[in-house]
């Protein structure tokens, strides 16, 4: 069995316009890099704000050359979508590895995580009665 070979932790803009911005993410997001995580994208958000003004709509996250998830970075995840969404920022999950998937499954997120964002920061629930989406407040 080869040993684990932890990868430099790095997150990156692969492509980004006024309405849509591509990251990916690569090596760990674990309770060592959250920190790293959560800053970079505070920045990566602040500077196309600061370029592009208020109008950024999709952030896509290509999850690709991910090597570990922990609870410390489903917490990170988390926290963007919480700041995502009230600036009515919809997130995308690419790639996503199999322990990503199984981790958003198990602790039934998945669906919350890419709930699609209103520009006034209100985000779209299924209802109960449909299984269409309606707009309802982010609490």
């Amino acid at each position: 069995m080869t040993p684990y070979q932890p990868t430099e932790f790095a997150v990156t803009v692969r492509a980004a316009d006024a309405r849509t911005l591509r990251v990916a993410v690569c090596g760990d997001l674990d309770f060592e890099t959250t920190d790293a995580f959560a800053l970079a994208m505070y920045d990566t958000l602040h500077v196309h704000a600061e370029e592009h003004g208020p109008t950024l709509r999709d952030l896509h996250l290509d999850w690709a050359e991910l090597n570990a998830f922990d609870s410390s970075g489903l917490s990170a995840l988390l926290g963007l979508r919480r700041r995502a969404h009230a600036a009515g920022i919809s997130l995308h999950l690419h790639h996503q590895p199999d322990f990503l998937t199984r981790m958003l499954q198990v602790t039934g997120i998945a669906d919350y995580l890419t709930q699609r964002a209103h520009p006034d920061g209100r985000a779209s629930a299924p209802s109960a009665a449909t299984g269409q989406r309606e707009s309802a407040p982010v609490s």
